[in-house]
């Protein structure tokens, strides 16, 4: 076996270092890790609104009956809701004609009885319209002026996303 020159070893010695070399920088090339945070930011829901329909509300209320209550309902919100309550919230009031006629705020003789429902609102500004079968009422005493008169029935809406 002949023996090496202190040169080639030396040579040799080097290009194992080098090839080391290569290959740690080819392992640190291929393989990462680390640590961070990424970032989320929820919206704000926006109220819901009603939108008037008295002109197309269908005459059901007479003294001493119930009667349906129309109603159409305008999403705002980027995700649709499922509406679960519509709650009276105010003083019912007559058109303005009627209540000139004498069916003004203390006589309508008209109440609302709160609903469950289940009535789902599209995403982006949709609307949904339904009827609230029987939720409104017309007592005796209701003056005589509100007939033919269009209640308008101030309401509370309850509801959540129902996005899937």
């Amino acid at each position: 076996m002949r023996n090496l020159s202190t040169k080639q070893r030396v040579i040799g010695g080097a290009v194992t270092l080098l090839v080391l070399g290569v290959v740690g920088l080819v392992y640190a090339a291929w393989t990462a890790n680390g640590t961070g945070s990424g970032y989320a930011k929820a919206g704000t829901a926006q109220a819901l609104s009603t939108v008037d329909v008295s002109a197309s509300t269908t005459a059901s209320l007479y003294p001493g009956t119930d009667g349906n209550v129309l109603i159409r309902i305008k999403n705002p919100n980027p995700y649709p809701v499922t509406v679960t309550s519509v709650n009276g919230n105010g003083t019912i009031s007559a058109d303005a004609t009627h209540a000139t006629a004498g069916c003004t705020n203390a006589n309508t003789g008209v109440t609302y009885t709160n609903q469950a429902t289940n009535i789902v609102v599209p995403a982006n500004n949709g609307e949904t319209e339904t009827t609230l079968n029987n939720a409104a009422h017309m007592s005796n005493a209701s003056d005589n002026g509100c007939q033919g008169a269009t209640f308008t029935i101030p309401v509370t809406l309850s509801g959540a996303s129902s996005a899937p």
